[in-house]
């Protein structure tokens, strides 16, 4: 590697703190995605976090699967699935896999809870620091199955900057959200495509021309979002 690669690590560990108790405990979640979090006094941390289930989720639900921490906020961002953003104050402690990437220099990029685990994708500059890294969290959390590595010249979005999906869900209608989401899941995108604008219009009960419309608006604001002038 050059001096300036570094590699993109994926590697899995056992559950631990809030993704364990969700997953765990609340029923039909499917998974936790840690978005960001922010420290805060008494060795606590502001977790924003998006959790998918496969039926609706309440705040209550959601305080009462996680009796020790702080809900902030509950906010619906799929139109047709349950997606939900969700900001929660917690131990520390929730979320240590974390803090040992952070603590030891490595770039976090993505932390997610399903299937009876943790993945996480991190940067690390060699293959020395990888080894740094990797006692630390083992220390910690037992085992760790490393998945993979990957030679890249730029470490690319750490955790809590990428923030499309949240800002286009915001700038989006539950109309246009559920146009954009059934067109998506039926691989009207794909190339090539798997569904045709008439069975999209179909699943949704309109008529090839609103779907057309719909869509058109849907381009318009993401176009807005990325190229438009800041206000």
């Amino acid at each position: 590697m050059t001096n300036s690669d570094m590699l993109r690590v994926e590697f899995q560990i056992g559950l631990s703190g809030i993704p364990s108790q969700l997953l765990e405990t609340g029923e039909n979640i499917e998974s936790i995605e840690v978005d960001n979090a922010f420290p805060v006094p008494d060795s606590g941390e502001l977790l924003f976090l998006t959790v998918c289930s496969g039926s609706s989720v309440s705040e209550e639900q959601l305080s009462a699967d996680l009796p020790d921490a702080d809900i902030v906020y509950v906010s619906r961002t799929g139109a047709s699935h349950h997606t939900y953003h969700v900001s929660v104050v917690a131990d520390r402690s929730d979320i240590t896999v974390l803090s040992l990437l952070t603590e030891n220099r490595a770039v976090p990029h993505r932390i997610v809870g399903r299937n009876a685990h943790l993945e996480v994708v991190t940067s690390v500059r060699d293959w020395q620091h990888l080894k740094q890294v990797a006692g630390a969290v083992e220390e910690v959390h037992g085992s760790l199955k490393l998945v993979g590595t990957t030679q890249t010249d730029r470490p690319g979005f750490p955790l809590g900057t990428d923030k499309v999906r949240q800002s286009v869900s915001g700038k989006l209608s539950e109309q246009q959200l559920s146009v954009l989401e059934t067109a998506y899941q039926m691989g009207f995108f794909q190339v090539p495509q798997e569904a045709t604008a008439e069975e999209i219009a179909g699943e949704l009960g309109i008529s090839r021309s609103t779907l057309s419309e719909r869509l058109r608006r849907v381009q318009h604001n993401f176009c807005t979002l990325l190229f438009g002038a800041y206000r």
